[in-house]
């Protein structure tokens, strides 16, 4: 006799950095739907569709079971955007099923009418997590997709991937799947790390780039002195071009305006996946023009890397480098404020 299941919500809020989860978990409400004898979904993307064009889906009678409403990229819509949402959340329809979907939590007043009306699935670390919480959350996030592919992996092994990777999800669910496929029957070893974990280039570039975004000082100049001494030291002109390639991503998606998606700005840009998910987080969280700011004053880095006096400076050229890039990374701090 099969266990019989609670009855849907009228409304989900799925979002979170564990994209991987949060596609399983739109895909399992899907199929809950159909099951229960209603039609494919309704799917609608906040970055260019209205509230009240979504609330008049949900209110519409069905005469074929229930229906289901997706949202997709449910953050890009803002606190004035989602009043008819909130309005239509006080007395939803019985046979609608609203799911808001997103890489980050939307707008407060939504999280809030959501936890009360219905149901929050968020995977990944808080949005307010501390540094020290989203490492911890990464290494255990390694961890458990090491044992879902079938192998065990030491802790201080999955921070050394997460140190090479970067922080996405995506990208260390397939270094964890690959890892487990090559693993013997004593687990995952350094070795096999050192053998198949390639250093990502741009992964300590995406951190920089979100400290500078916060202006986190601290977290900054702690990042640069890591990049400059770690296992795997980057010379100072592949952190500026790095970070010089990110944020020219990040303006284009400023200049596309507040409702840009990651797929708009892989048009544009030729970004794709996390790096374009990181762009449009940051374009959302920069005042209008910082990120121009941004770009113009890492091609004057370039510059006093490539020709400038200023690498003359200290008793190596590496001490010069460091210098102009610490120099650097203070005015985009400044850029980046209003």
């Amino acid at each position: 006799m099969s266990e019989k299941r609670p009855p849907l919500k009228p409304v989900y809020g799925i979002w979170g950095e564990d994209r991987g989860k949060v596609d399983r978990a739109v895909a399992r409400l899907l199929h809950r739907v159909v099951d229960d004898g209603g039609l494919p979904a309704d799917e609608f993307d906040a970055t260019g569709d209205v509230a009240d064009d979504v609330v008049g889906v949900c209110q519409t009678l069905s005469f074929a079971g229930r229906r289901l409403v997706i949202v997709r990229n449910a953050d890009a819509w803002r606190a004035g955007d989602v009043g008819p949402l909130l309005a239509y959340l006080e007395s939803p329809v019985a046979d609608t099923c609203l799911a808001l979907v997103s890489s980050a939590a939307p707008t407060p007043k939504l999280v809030s009418a959501i936890g009360t009306h219905g149901d929050v699935l968020e995977f990944g670390p808080k949005p307010k997590a501390s540094r020290r919480e989203r490492a911890a959350w990464f290494v255990s996030f390694v961890e458990s997709e090491c044992v879902r592919a079938g192998a065990r992996l030491p802790a201080a092994l999955a921070r050394v991937i997460v140190e090479r990777v970067g922080e996405d999800a995506m990208a260390l669910s397939q270094e964890a799947i690959k890892l487990a496929s090559a693993a013997g029957p004593d687990g995952i070893d350094r070795e096999l790390v050192d053998l198949l974990v390639i250093p990502h280039p741009d992964a300590k570039s995406y951190e920089l780039a979100d400290a500078v975004t916060a202006g986190d000082r601290a977290r900054v100049f702690t990042l640069l002195d890591e990049l400059a001494t770690g296992d795997h030291p980057s010379e100072p002109i592949v952190i500026q071009m790095s970070l010089a390639r990110h944020f020219r991503g990040v303006a284009a998606a400023q200049a596309l305006g507040p409702g840009a998606s990651p797929d708009d700005v892989g048009r544009v840009t030729g970004l794709k996946g996390y790096p374009a998910q990181k762009v449009v987080e940051q374009a959302r969280a920069l005042p209008d023009g910082a990120a121009d700011r941004c770009v113009a004053r890492l091609a004057a880095l370039e510059l006093d890397l490539r020709v400038g006096a200023l690498t003359d400076l200290g008793r190596s050229p590496d001490d010069g480098r460091r210098f102009v890039l610490e120099r650097a990374a203070r005015d985009l701090l400044a850029a980046v404020r209003d």
